[in-house]
């Protein structure tokens, strides 16, 4: 079943951001990930607390996938520099069916 990691962010530091940005996505498809959005937030629908304002959402065919990914050695360093640029709050889900 797949499964989405959602990252809601604020980049805080654009030119590593801009960096990061080719390194995470060749590491996202050999992973077997892909990239299904990354922008800007359109609207806040329901909530007392605002969203930060760029959303992602990446998509694998299998929650393990997913997992192997965000835990893997190749993505380690991609993290770092990730969480440097960002700020940013991260999930996974998978679906039902």
């Amino acid at each position: 079943m797949p499964a989405y990691v959602h990252v809601n962010l604020r980049i805080i530091d654009s030119a590593k951001q801009a960096a990061l940005a080719p390194r995470f996505q060749a590491a996202l498809q050999e992973a077997g990930g892909r990239i299904l959005h990354f922008g800007p937030v359109a609207q806040v629908l329901e909530g007392d607390e605002a969203p930060l304002p760029m959303a992602g959402v990446f998509e694998f065919p299998t929650l393990a996938q997913a997992l192997a990914f965000y835990n893997s050695e190749t993505y380690a360093p991609i993290k770092a520099d990730r969480q440097e640029a960002q700020e940013s709050r991260m999930f996974v889900v998978e679906t039902l069916s």
